[in-house]
Order: structure tokens, then C-alpha cells, then sequence
């Protein structure tokens, strides 16, 4: 049985003329690792430790070393023991050790030593050099099936110690440049994702150590882009914080969507089943791409499917597919989504539309991981992802029994509630300038100026419609306007100066009308929205259905609910 890898990665020490180092050696593999003057080290495998040694021996917090006039090790009750003097050392005692001499920790030896030591820095390039060596690791990489980093390091005040944070940190091969002042680039060549996510934990704590206010950020190849102008400005946008993220409608500067989109990063990479909550229109379908883009599954197909966008006899056919014959129409076999993101993800949208009857189907899937064709014998292995979505409280559905409870056990494996717009509006005028920004480009028109009338009215407005809603007002925006300039005549005033309800169930305890109930309020005001919805569109569902944010399906549905006749075009 092959030995585990060693692999050790330490916090920024500061440089100086003699210096304690730590000697570590195992597996074959040595590494010499800088120490303080004075203070306490904690050595293990966790990625907390100061010194951290990814051994299989080693326990996560293994032992403390204290460096300064005495050199003591204490061990932490670890699994396979601290040894000196080839004696095993009592938990807890501080032990004494000296200069060279070897100290085993499981089996991996740590040596203390003292020696003089340069002033490490970094070779600093141009922008430009930086830029073309960018163009050619994408061509390297594309040729070759290779992965590397682009970094991105923005300092509140510039500072040269920037020098030595990056000499010990940046490994043989890794290049850095300036960008501006107090900006730089890094590129992480020819490493693993664990290696690279390692680097730059260690940047980000060598830093902090140094006192240097900061952020870094990072773009994959190929997963964040295949050109250089994509990965050097998603890199440079996430190390200011201000990011626009894999999609038209992501952009992340409210606290809670940073915590958010770190959320999705730490849950994208753990295959599991992904269940997104919110509101009609705030961007789930976004964030279901961001959790296919930063999985393992990003080379694979991501398949999309609204369940209430289509009747029930297509739904099954669509997701589990059909042999040739199955029924009328069937002149030929066809794989359904799930067969056909095979590798990959499936984003069932609306999945609390799922009838009885096809989520006891999909239950069974998802429980066995084969899917049986309809009209079909045989059943056929699947790889795939489940991310779903909905803007119904599933809880509340199972109660009155609409929907499965062990369905959502397999589809909830891990949920994330995506806040409406108006609970973060900080992002209103930056969607708004992109919105604007997105569509004149389409059109063919200069990028067109909002005005501050016209902000504030955006900023007041509760949105309903969330993001989406936010579109369609600047895409019409820009099409009413015959100026570089969106001003409040362009904007729906009227509606969007009128009380407005939010789209959610009325709180249990909150001030109503006397005599008149939160549902019915809610259902009255819902109402309301639908039909000047439909005047506005002269009728037209499909686009009635658009400015309301949902799907033309659902309108349906509620013009059902509340009697509404089904209008014609005019």
C-alpha cells in the first residue's frame, strides 16, 4: 500500500538576517518551513495550524512547538504520539528539545534549526508581459488538458512588504506583476485545485499576519473563462469584492449574497442534491448554473426543465424519455433529460408543480439511480445532479399532502434561500446600470446614463418581480427612451409609486384592513397585479406572464383561482 503524499504549507513569517527554521522530513519528501523568533507554533493537519502537514499520520492538532530562549514541544493527545528522544511524551507536559535535534511526530520527523537567511522577493513583471504569458497558458492549457489560477490582490494602501508576503508564499514558476497600485496579478501554473486553494489561504493569512488590509481573488481555467481579458477581469472583480458571477442576473455586493455565493461554492463541490427557495424571479436559475460551473460536473451538460411549463403526459415523457411506439406520436425512441445529462446536472425548475404521479417517479430514480423509459423494460443506469427550485413553501405542501415528504428528503439535501431584491438594495442601481449596460449593446446603442430621479425611484420600489422584474423595467426603459439618458418618464411611475405588496405570505400578527383577512388582502392585491399585468400587454399571457415574473403556466393557474376569464390578444 503506497504512502500517503506529504504536503506541508505554513503562515508568512517575517524575513531576517538569522533565522529559526523548521526541518521536516518524511515520505522522502523535505520541506524547510520558516518559524518566529519567539511565541508558539501549532503544528497538525488541520488548515488552521501554523505549520500544517498533510500526513496520515498526523492528528489535526497534533502538538504545539514554543520557540524563543527554550524550545518546548507539547503534544495534544494525538493518535499516533509525539516522540523525543525516542521516547513517547505525556500529553500536555511541555517537553524540553534543543537546536538539531529530531523531534517524530507520528511518522514524520520535525528537526528545529538556526541558520542565516536572504531577504526573499518576488520578480514583479509588467501588466502587458502578464497578459500575453495569460494568452499563451490558455492556448497551453487548452492543447494539453491543463488547469491553472489567475489571482487577482487588491490592498487598500499600497505597501512593498506586498514583496516578501508574495516570496513566501509563490512557488517556483508562479508569476506575479503589477496591475496598478496597490494591485497585483499572480498565475498559479500546473497546480491542483487542493494546491492552488492552498496557496492562496496561505496569501490571504500572510496578509493578515503582516497587517495589510486586503482581498484576494481568483479565477479557474476553464472553469471562469478560456481567455485571458475573462479570467483577468472575473479575478480582479472578486478581489474587489463587487462581482458579477457566471450569469446576466448575478451581481454580489449585499453582505448576505457574499455569504451566499460562498455558500454555493462550498456546497457546489459536494455532489449532493440542491433544493433553491425564493421568491418568483430572484435568480435561481443562476445560482443552479454557478453550482454546475464550480462542481465537478462543470464539463458536463447542464439540462434545464420547468415542471410547470409543461402538461403532464410531455413531463414524463421529457424527464425519463420514451421507447419508440410508447404512445401516439412515438415514432421513434428518445432518452429523456435525465439519461441525457448523464455526468452532469438536471435543474427541475418549479418543482413543487410536480404531480403525485411523477414525483412518485422521480422518487424512484432518484432512490435506485436507473430510469425506466416510458414504454420500456429495461432500466438504464444515470450519473446526473439533481438542483431543483421553487417559490412554494414544500413544508407547508407536505402537510396537506401535495407533495411527498421522502421526495423532499432526497431533493433537499442541502437548501439555500436566495433573499428577495428589495431585502438587498445596494444591487438595485448595480443591476440597473448592467441591465442598461447588457441591453444597448444588444441594440446597438450607446450605453445610455440613469438618472438620480430615476435611481431613487428603482431603490424605492419593492419589486415584486424581484431581478427579473428589474430587467424587463430597463429593457423597456431603453426602448421607450430616444436619449442616452433613462429618466423617470421612461419608468413606470405610477405602479411603481403605488403601495406594493410583496409576493409572500402575509405574517402571522401583521396589521390588515379591519374585517378583511392577510390572505384575502394578499389574494386581492395579487389580483390587482394580474390584471394590470394582462392591460399592459394588451392581453398577450406570454408576455403578461414575463413582467409579472412568472411563468405563463402559473398565470394560467391563478387566472383560474381567481375566475378570471382568459383574454384574447388585441
Amino acid at each position: 500500500m503506497p504512502k500517503p503524499a506529504l504536503t506541508v504549507t505554513t503562515r508568512d513569517t517575517h524575513s531576517s538576517s538569522e533565522q529559526l527554521f523548521l526541518l521536516v522530513v518524511g515520505d522522502g519528501v523535505l520541506s524547510t518551513e520558516a518559524l518566529p523568533a519567539h511565541g508558539t507554533v501549532t503544528i497538525g493537519r488541520a488548515p488552521e495550524c501554523d505549520v500544517r502537514i498533510d500526513h496520515g499520520s498526523i492528528s489535526r492538532s497534533h502538538a504545539t512547538l514554543s520557540v524563543g530562549d527554550n524550545l518546548r514541544i507539547v503534544d495534544h493527545n494525538s493518535a499516533n504520539g509525539t516522540w523525543v528522544h525516542d521516547q513517547r511524551i505525556a500529553s500536555g507536559a511541555a517537553v524540553p528539545i534543543r537546536l538539531n535535534e529530531g523531534v517524530r511526530l507520528g511518522q514524520v520527523t520535525v528537526i528545529v534549526q538556526r541558520r542565516a537567511t536572504p531577504i526573499r522577493t518576488h520578480r514583479m513583471r509588467s501588466h502587458d508581459y502578464f497578459e500575453e504569458r495569460i494568452e499563451d497558458e490558455c492556448w497551453r492549457a487548452q492543447h494539453h488538458d491543463l488547469q491553472f489560477v489567475v489571482a487577482h490582490v487588491a490592498l487598500t494602501e499600497p505597501t512593498d512588504a506586498i514583496q516578501s508576503v508574495l516570496a513566501g508564499v509563490l512557488r517556483d514558476g508562479d508569476i506575479a506583476a503589477n496591475y496598478a497600485p496597490g494591485e497585483f496579478e499572480i498565475l498559479l501554473l500546473d497546480a491542483r485545485p487542493d494546491e492552488t486553494r492552498a496557496v492562496l489561504d496561505q496569501l490571504e493569512t500572510s496578509l493578515a499576519n503582516r497587517g495589510l488590509d486586503g482581498r484576494v481573488g481568483a479565477a479557474w481555467y476553464p472553469r471562469d473563462g478560456r481567455d485571458a481579458s475573462a479570467l483577468l477581469a472575473r479575478a480582479r472583480a472578486r478581489a474587489l469584492g463587487v462581482v458579477v458571477e457566471g450569469g446576466p442576473d448575478i451581481v454580489v455586493a449585499d453582505e448576505r449574497m457574499r455569504e451566499l455565493h460562498q455558500l454555493v461554492a462550498r456546497v457546489a463541490a459536494a455532489d449532493i442534491s440542491v433544493l433553491l427557495q425564493g421568491e418568483t424571479g430572484v435568480g435561481k436559475e443562476v445560482i443552479a448554473e454557478l453550482i454546475h460551473r464550480h462542481s465537478s460536473r462543470g464539463a458536463a451538460p447542464f439540462l434545464r426543465l420547468n415542471c410547470a411549463a409543461i402538461a403532464e403526459s410531455l413531463l414524463e415523457s421529457e424527464l425519463f424519455g420514451h421507447e419508440r411506439g410508447a404512445f401516439t406520436g412515438a415514432n421513434a425512441a428518445k432518452p429523456g433529460l435525465l439519461e441525457v445529462a448523464t455526468g452532469g446536472v438536471v435543474f427541475l425548475d418549479e418543482v413543487g408543480e410536480l404531480t403525485p404521479a411523477i414525483q412518485a417517479k422521480l422518487l424512484r430514480v432518484l432512490d435506485d439511480r436507473t430510469v425506466m423509459r416510458v414504454g420500456g423494460l429495461t432500466p438504464r443506469p444515470i450519473d446526473v445532479r439533481i438542483v431543483s427550485a421553487t417559490n412554494r413553501d414544500l413544508e407547508a405542501e407536505v402537510t396537506r399532502g401535495g407533495f411527498r415528504l421522502d421526495l423532499l428528503y432526497r431533493l433537499n439535501a442541502m437548501s439555500i434561500v436566495i433573499p428577495p431584491l428589495r431585502e438587498r438594495p445596494v444591487e438595485i442601481a448595480m443591476l440597473a446600470h448592467k441591465f442598461a449596460h447588457d441591453s444597448a449593446i444588444k441594440l446597438g446603442r450607446r450605453v445610455p446614463q440613469l438618472t438620480e430621479p430615476a435611481l431613487a425611484l428603482l431603490r424605492s420600489y419593492a419589486w415584486p418581480g424581484n431581478v427579473r422584474e428589474l430587467r424587463n423595467v430597463i429593457e423597456r426603459a431603453l426602448i421607450l427612451s430616444e436619449r442616452d439618458v433613462i429618466d423617470l418618464a421612461d419608468l413606470p411611475v405610477e405602479k411603481m409609486r403605488q403601495p406594493q405588496t410583496p409576493a409572500v405570505v402575509v405574517p402571522a400578527g401583521a396589521v390588515t384592513t379591519p374585517g378583511v383577512s392577510p390572505a384575502a388582502a394578499h389574494d386581492a392585491e395579487e389580483r390587482r397585479r394580474i390584471l394590470e399585468a394582462l392591460e399592459t400587454c394588451a392581453g398577450n399571457q406570454t408576455h403578461a406572464a414575463e413582467l409579472l415574473g412568472i411563468s405563463r403556466r402559473t398565470l394560467i393557474n391563478k387566472l383560474e383561482k381567481f375566475a378570471l376569464p382568459r383574454p384574447r390578444k388585441r
